[in-house]
């Protein structure tokens, strides 16, 4: 049976326009909406509705142009009131105008269903009940429903990439829905009236789905980082007192021999010789002291293992650094270049036979906008460089794969827009990487 459904009133799809944009700009915290903002819906809301009275005075061959201004001008509702980045601002305009077509397609359907069992006498007040009820019942269920994500993160933390996506998503969402438009009043499957409000309504439907799991998504994303941020931070507490305890071993282990150091100084009889041990002693403690503090919890916890690893194996690292400057870095890439970087350097010095050259030094600067990570370490051997870059691993164990910790490294400066260099003068290798501040 052929159900011809009138088109849907033009003052109906301005309501449903303006009430996708302020449900959109009202889940935002008030410090990003501008201030007098009843006054600015009021305002945007009166102009889409001229907007629509003027469109549908045009031909149906400017029937398009007509949509894109309406949308353009709910883009601007949307840019003016908002105070957040353009991504999301195109990302909130992509899912306020899918909304609007849901909703308004969606209570016209419903109306024109139940119209034919209502008196004629009715009919209008149970058009204006019907869209009223529709439009209300879809803009709570779509306003409340993203209060579960705290800060309404999924709606405000979006990417280029994510916006870019949405855009297509409406562009996509939009055409599908209106392709039965297209075809010849009469044709059973497409041309069908009815049908054509069915199908519109059913694919605005899933595309209000997508972006649900799009923001769903991005929801589970942050539940995830934040969890692997708890984790890294019970890591960072954990190789926190390891390092402590390493280190407290340390010690113990020196004052059992000061104890016999100074029952033979007790005993020389010739003070030069006296004061001779006791500036020795005082300088052999000053090295055992692990502890590396430099303003950044992660970078003292790696630096106070390593100098406690140092210190255990006669190696000599001294340590210039500024941990705050390295405060932008991701906590995982902040383990893995200070990791890869000391682990290398400990394992080129360590093969040196003379403990006097096993040095290392590590400095984190700032020169101007740079930030500098350099650290160097002494060397006997010219390092052999592979692809004129990173020095070849000089390993035995070929069964192991090597030489992976300079090449993390060089990710982590790709990543940051960092340059790394590699460099050997005078019997020290050095490694840089520069970060833009």
């Amino acid at each position: 049976m052929d159900i011809n459904l009138p088109d849907i009133p033009r003052y109906y799809t301005a309501l449903a326009e303006s009430s996708a944009c302020i449900m959109m700009i009202e889940q935002l915290p008030r410090q990003q909406i501008r201030s007098k903002r009843w006054l600015g819906y009021i305002a945007f809301a009166l102009g889409q509705l001229v907007l629509q009275y003027l469109a549908g005075q045009l031909s149906l061959a400017f029937w398009l142009p007509g949509m894109f201004a309406n949308l353009a001008w709910m883009g601007f509702m949307i840019g003016y009131l908002e105070q957040t980045s353009t991504d999301v601002k195109f990302y909130h305009l992509s899912r306020a105008f899918i909304t609007a077509e849901f909703m308004a397609a969606l209570a016209w359907q419903v109306y024109c269903l139940g119209i034919q069992f209502v008196d004629q006498a009715f009919s209008k007040g149970f058009e204006i009940l019907t869209m009223i009820i529709i439009y209300a019942l879809i803009i709570a269920c779509l306003h409340y429903l993203p209060k579960s994500s705290p800060g309404n993160y999924s709606l405000l933390h979006i990417s280029h990439k994510s916006a870019l996506n949405s855009l297509l998503i409406m562009a996509m969402v939009f055409a599908v829905s209106n392709i039965g438009f297209l075809f010849p009043r009469g044709n059973f499957y497409v041309g069908n009236g009815f049908t054509i409000f069915t199908v519109r309504t059913f694919v605005d439907l899933c595309g209000l789905l997508l972006f649900s799991l799009q923001e769903n998504q991005r929801y589970e994303h942050y539940l995830q980082r934040d969890l692997t941020n708890m984790n890294n931070m019970f890591n960072t507490q954990y190789e926190q007192y390891e390092a402590f305890r390493e280190s407290n071993e340390i010690v113990n282990q020196r004052f059992h021999d000061l104890k016999h150091q100074l029952d033979i100084i007790a005993l020389e009889s010739n003070s030069a010789k006296r004061d001779e041990y006791i500036k020795r002693l005082q300088d052999e403690i000053k090295q055992y002291k692990a502890d590396v503090k430099t303003g950044n919890p992660i970078v003292d916890v790696v630096l106070t293992r390593k100098n406690a690893y140092c210190i255990k194996h006669g190696i000599t690292l001294t340590c210039i650094a500024n941990g705050r400057l390295l405060d932008q870095i991701d906590t995982m890439d902040l383990c893995s270049l200070l990791g890869n970087s000391l682990d290398n350097a400990i394992e080129a010095v360590s093969k040196i036979p003379d403990p006097e050259k096993r040095l290392i030094d590590l400095r984190i600067t700032q020169k101007g906008n740079l930030v500098v990570y350099n650290i160097r370490n002494y060397t006997e051997a010219q390092p052999k460089l592979e692809n004129g870059a990173l020095p070849k691993s000089t390993k035995q164990d070929t069964s192991r794969p090597h030489g992976y910790g300079l090449r993390s490294i060089e990710q982590i400066a790709k990543r940051y827009n960092a340059t790394m260099n590699l460099s050997v003068k005078n019997n020290w290798f050095s490694l840089t990487v520069m970060f833009v501040s």
